[in-house]
């Protein structure tokens, strides 16, 4: 209620992210009321269209679903309003969020022309649900294929590094449904590995194709790719992806890969540093730690 008559934006922004906090910490416990989930799935929907109080048009009070509002609250208020999405897939479980997810799809888009802001947000928030919904996501697998390839031809950079994380993170999700891409994929990733290029979407980069080796290595030229893939490591912006990074060499190295073994002596004084690296997380220093026993 608070959400769908509350006219100050500030407001309704702390009652979503309170909803979503709650929704991790509780999980199915939250939604297990029909009527409260009901009144939860609209909620959300109204501040995806833009039907809040505190988003109508202020000229003729009326709700208005394409008004342009260049403002960082609304794009905090649409952020924190999509984030509960992929903590209601958790908690409910992929499959069971499917149908869901098939309603709230075209409102995540973005529409043509929507402000780069929109872009970057459908991107990631789209990543985040494809994370969570796991396997689920294989129904839907082509339709997000296009969407984040869509969004690694955009014009910023920010758009592009969020629509990469999503695409490898559905390449992971869907198993071997994108297998038969994974050339094309490779072809229009290996554009973004340049020198000036922009460091987030490298590490995005580097973070898809070791999803790629993850979910189906047999479908990879690996003598071409992976020496490529440890000349641009390590990772320099994008630290979370340096677990997925690291668990690819380390399965490839525990099947004994010929082409992985024949990158140790560039492999090993990498890792080393990465171990004094203050800004590698626990669990990719424990990773690390691994493969270099």
């Amino acid at each position: 209620a608070v959400v769908s008559t509350q006219s100050t934006g500030e407001i309704v922004c702390c009652a979503l992210e309170c909803v979503n906090e709650m929704l991790k910490e509780m999980k199915g416990g939250l939604i297990a009321d029909e009527v409260y989930f009901d009144s939860l799935v609209e909620l959300v929907k109204d501040v995806l269209q833009h039907k809040t109080a505190c988003q109508k048009d202020s000229e003729d009070d009326t709700f208005c679903d394409d008004v342009e509002d260049d403002s960082e609250l609304t794009t905090v208020l649409v952020d924190f309003a999509g984030s509960i999405l992929p903590s209601l897939a958790t908690a409910m479980g992929g499959q069971k969020f499917t149908p869901y997810f098939k309603n709230f799809l075209p409102l995540i888009i973005p529409k043509e022309g929507r402000k780069r802001s929109e872009r970057s947000l459908a991107a990631g928030t789209l990543a985040e649900i494809c994370q969570a919904m796991k396997e689920s996501i294989n129904p839907f697998a082509e339709n997000m294929y296009s969407v984040f390839m869509r969004g690694i031809k955009d014009n910023s950079d920010e758009v592009i590094s969020n629509s990469v994380f999503g695409l490898g993170v559905l390449i992971e999700s869907s198993g071997a449904t994108l297998a038969p891409r994974y050339p094309e994929i490779l072809g229009i990733l290996s554009t973004f590995l340049k020198q000036d290029g922009d460091r987030r979407t490298i590490d995005n980069v580097l973070g898809a194709v070791a999803r790629m080796i993850i979910t189906n290595p047999g479908s990879l030229p690996l003598d071409t790719i992976f020496p490529t893939f440890v000349k641009w490591l390590p990772l320099q912006e994008d630290y979370e992806e340096n677990i997925t990074v690291y668990s690819s060499i380390y399965g490839l190295l525990s099947s004994n890969c010929q082409v992985a073994i024949e990158q140790l002596p560039t492999l090993i004084p990498l890792m080393i540093t990465q171990l004094a690296n203050k800004k590698v997380d626990d669990e990719t220093r424990a990773k690390l730690t691994e493969i270099l026993q």
